[in-house]
């Protein structure tokens, strides 16, 4: 009695728990790979596909499934250097180019996949609401991920994270990929699967600025990583010394913090808010964007200038290569071309150097636009202070290297008797979350959970306007040679306090040109910064429509 009891619930646990064990087991098909990320989603599209179908059938299905993505990612890399990403799988003119990566492989497991899927509506289930719970856990994230629903988004996000090691590399989507795999990758990914349309709008019913005649000089726009400073003691830094070389201090307000330079980046290079679109807008979107998109670029190539865009990292990275080629740089330079020989961050002087022959080959006339992004500062911060001291040791050589460049390119600009305006702006605040917390810049309502070091930090996932503004308060530093030059303490006053794509709207100014966007974006930063202290979606695309968007840069 005692053995035919053991039989009878042996049996039982292994009709319960067999389907479970032979998803584990089936990963050695598909990638002998059993990071956390990769079982939770597997897990999850089983009990998504586990409401019609039969439970060992949902399991072949699952494995036909992802292992045909896998492949067919892997195929799309090894031919294009990128990786699938949600709307490849979702929109039928992409999905159907998977077609074009099909190897006996992908064949295999799409035939495991459809067989499977038959036999399992053949032996469907009978309906079962604990079956319905568990299998809708899948389609309610997506429809929270599509949904771009603020706070619960955030808290999904930061279980994934937190508990399932599942982070977001949304900087390098081939990197997204390989961590976390490719349902994880696709889920991730499904951010970006619809891409704006054009359509009528309202944005230019808002009242344009009047703007002065512009001055023309040569202009040196440097996005600096991770720089800076308060302009009181509590967090002082190298860059601050800007203001003794001549430079005109200000602020603005970057949409990112600790990281995400590209965002910011879109900001000033197109005029519009990085958070209206989902998720990374070049990452997303780079490869999308229209040859010859409306940007400060075109600007500035329409008022006769010579334009380059350098940078002293890979072009791939933030997809940088792609959306400048896009924006309509006359040049890209980036660190494949430089001479970086060390294990640590490339140093500027790789970048100003470059620049400065950029300015060099062009004819003394030729008036010029260069967009400096530096990088020698990127985090992580590592000493025993929690990264100050690494940081503040970084930013004091960079500051060097800068203050270098500026010097050089004004004797340069005075020989040719050109005038030079040079503006330097914070991409972002370093990741040194503990150090600002400690130091008054931050204080514990910012938070959710606090700690000792950097790591033990967590945003609140909703902040005040006035707690967004402070959070992604970055330096901006004007200065003006030459004659007949823009004003750099009106420009800085302009900027004061104002998001990042109003110092677009300012630099913009120096250029001229006919391009309504321009004027309405300077009269939208005329409001004042309270009015301007938005975040999120919702908040910018009542200022900034899709269909704006669409009809700039798609």
């Amino acid at each position: 009695m005692q053995a035919a009891r053991l039989r009878h619930w042996g049996l039982k646990l292994a009709v319960l728990a067999g389907p479970y064990a032979l998803l584990l087991a089936g990963r050695l098909l598909i990638d002998s790979d059993f990071a956390p990320p990769r079982l939770l989603f597997s897990l999850l599209v089983y009990l998504t596909l586990a409401i019609v179908l039969n439970r060992w059938a949902a399991v072949g299905a699952v494995i036909g499934l992802e292992g045909f993505l896998s492949h067919a990612n892997w195929a799309k890399e090894s031919l294009t250097g990128e990786t699938l990403v949600a709307r490849d799988v979702l929109e039928v003119s992409q999905g159907a180019s998977l077609s074009s990566y099909l190897g006996w492989e992908m064949a295999a497991f799409a035939t495991l996949f459809v067989v499977a899927l038959a036999i399992g509506v053949w032996k469907r289930p009978r309906f079962s609401w604990w079956r319905l719970a568990a299998g809708l856990v899948l389609p309610l994230m997506l429809g929270v991920r599509l949904a771009d629903s603020g706070s619960a988004g955030k808290a999904v996000n930061s279980v994934l994270s937190d508990v399932f090691n599942a982070h977001y590399l949304s900087y390098n989507f081939n990197e997204n990929a390989k961590q976390n795999g490719i349902l994880a990758h696709l889920y991730f990914t499904a951010e970006s699967i619809k891409l704006p349309q054009r359509g009528p709008h309202a944005f230019y019913d808002n009242p344009s600025a009047t703007l002065d005649p512009a001055p023309g000089p040569d202009v040196a726009l440097i996005l600096c990583e991770a720089c800076f400073t308060t302009t009181d003691d509590r967090f002082r830094t190298a860059i601050a010394d800007l203001g003794k070389r001549g430079f005109v201090q200000s602020t603005a307000i970057s949409p990112v913090y600790g990281g995400g330079t590209s965002e910011a980046e879109f900001e000033l290079l197109a005029g519009l808010s990085s958070q209206v679109l989902p998720g990374v807008d070049y990452q997303n979107f780079g490869p999308d964007y229209r040859d010859g998109a409306e940007s400060l670029i075109s600007r500035f190539r329409g008022a006769g200038y010579h334009t380059a865009g350098i940078h002293n990292f890979y072009g791939s990275f933030w997809k940088r290569d792609t959306v400048y080629k896009h924006f309509g740089f006359d040049e890209q330079h980036f660190v494949e071309t430089m001479a970086w020989h060390t294990r640590t961050w490339p140093s500027d002087a790789l970048l100003y150097q470059r620049a400065l022959d950029v300015y060099a080959a062009q004819p003394a006339k030729k008036k010029q636009f260069m967009f400096l992004v530096t990088v020698m500062t990127h985090g992580a911060y590592r000493s025993s202070d929690d990264g100050e001291t690494d940081y503040r040791t970084r930013l004091t050589a960079a500051v060097k290297e800068m203050e270098g460049f500026v010097a050089e390119l004004e004797k340069r600009a005075k020989k040719r008797k050109r005038p030079l305006t040079v503006i330097v702006v914070g991409d972002h605040k370093p990741s040194l979350t503990s150090v600002f917390y400690r130091k008054g810049i931050f204080d514990p309502h910012y938070f959710r959970t606090t700690g000792t070091s950097n790591g033990d930090f967590r945003f609140a996932f909703k902040l005040t306007p006035a707690q967004y503004r402070v959070r992604g308060e970055v330096p901006v530093f004007i200065k003006a040679t030459g004659k007949g030059n823009a004003d750099p303490a009106a420009m800085a006053a302009r900027v004061a306090e104002r998001p990042m794509f109003c110092l677009s709207s300012e630099v913009a100014r120096l250029a001229g040109g006919e391009d309504r966007f321009w004027p309405t974006l300077a009269g939208l930063c005329e409001r004042s910064p309270d009015a301007l202290a938005k975040h999120g979606k919702a908040a910018w695309q009542a200022v900034f429509p899709l269909p704006l968007y669409a009809e700039r840069l798609f």
